[in-house]
């Protein structure tokens, strides 16, 4: 059984390590991947995977370790018969060629999109903001808070599955990106929503199913932000602070509702992007009713455990750096300097919403 011959084990691997570090320009990946191929398969997996009325990444996960379970069960029959090399050799050659498979999969359904051209390079006018840029800016979320506040409850996801197409759409159009094919099922994940609660993640798109899955305690505040963050990533935008951006942008281009979420968004960034002394006097001088709001955030926040969450954004930061993302999870901080480009950052003080009026 040592010998038996394991296809493609040191094929798949090769393949993917010459995938991986191909170096495709970005308007190649551009044109031909994330406006081509992606968003082609993406309206097509996408609409597949809404009509399972559970997160399929928990089958895929479940999946996963059955495989695993049987697998070591087979290599300890292999040690009793042959000995520990021989299940060694074995176990280590379907290692190479897993690795090579998930490699490419994931490569093809989801992570050239890291490639693409940067949303940085089409945006004139960005700069790392000053303290008084941040004050200002939280001083507008805060009377755009105020103004567009939704009485408790309200949004519920439905709501939000309903209200968000449209102004996705919107701000893809505004920064030059195709419209989303297909928009994802809010789904929640039985097996990843304990990990999530610790680690402090409040959604991810599934690479393989092309599924949005969120945290179910998401407050009600909440919701627009993230789906639209999430959709943005489902429309082919990897970069994490470019789905912020966008997401952002998406909820600035709906009704009030999502404009509330977006502008509590903007308002924690800007405030930790802030000196904490600094942003302890701000947020004294926030609405009431948005300061209730953010505490409530923090409340449901206190769940996490430093620990895992360390973890989870050491594993997280590696994988990012991997797929060419040079600075890791600090990427999530570029979102403010997106965001207070020109461009974007008109939507904030023009904002009308769906009542005809500026606050």
């Amino acid at each position: 059984m040592s010998g038996a011959r394991v296809r493609g084990w040191l094929a798949a691997p090769l393949v993917a390590l010459v995938v991986c570090a191909l170096p495709l320009p970005a308007w190649m990946v551009e044109e031909f991947y994330s406006r081509g191929l992606f968003r082609w398969s993406q309206g097509r997996i996408t609409a597949l995977s809404n009509l399972a009325p559970f997160a399929l990444l928990d089958l895929f996960i479940l999946c996963a370790v059955g495989l695993v379970l049987w697998r070591a069960v087979r290599l300890a029959g292999l040690v009793r018969d042959q000995g520990v090399a021989a299940a060694l050799w074995q176990g280590l050659r379907r290692l190479a060629r897993a690795i090579g498979i998930v490699a490419l999969v994931f490569l093809l359904m989801w992570g050239l999109n890291y490639r693409r051209v940067p949303l940085a390079q089409t945006l004139p006018g960005q700069a790392r903001p000053s303290v008084e840029d941040l004050r200002g800016v939280i001083a507008d979320a805060n009377t755009l808070a105020a103004w567009s506040r939704p009485a408790p409850g309200i949004p519920t996801m439905d709501e939000v599955t309903r209200a968000l197409p449209a102004p996705l759409n919107r701000a893809l159009a505004i920064l030059g990106r195709p419209p989303l094919e297909t928009t994802g099922r809010p789904k929640y994940s039985a097996v990843l929503t304990p990990f999530f609660t610790r680690a402090g993640v409040d959604g991810m798109v599934d690479p393989l199913a092309l599924e949005t899955i969120v945290h179910p305690d998401l407050l009600p505040f909440e919701r627009s932000f993230t789906l639209a963050h999430e959709w943005a990533h489902l429309a082919g935008t990897a970069d994490e602070a470019e789905a912020s951006a966008i997401g952002w942008l998406a909820c600035m281009n709906g009704d009030p509702t999502l404009a509330y979420s977006a502008s509590l968004y903007l308002i924690v960034e800007s405030g930790n992007a802030l000196p904490a002394g600094v942003w302890r006097d701000i947020s004294r001088r926030l609405d009431p009713g948005v300061l209730d709001d953010l505490r409530a955030m923090s409340r449901r926040q206190a769940r996490q455990r430093p620990e895992v969450q360390r973890a989870a954004f050491r594993v997280y930061d590696r994988y990012l750096r991997a797929n060419h993302v040079e600075d890791g999870v600090a990427s999530y901080s570029r979102a403010l300097s997106l965001i207070l480009s020109p461009r974007l950052r008109d939507a904030l003080s023009s904002y009308r919403g769906d009542r005809g009026r500026r606050p």
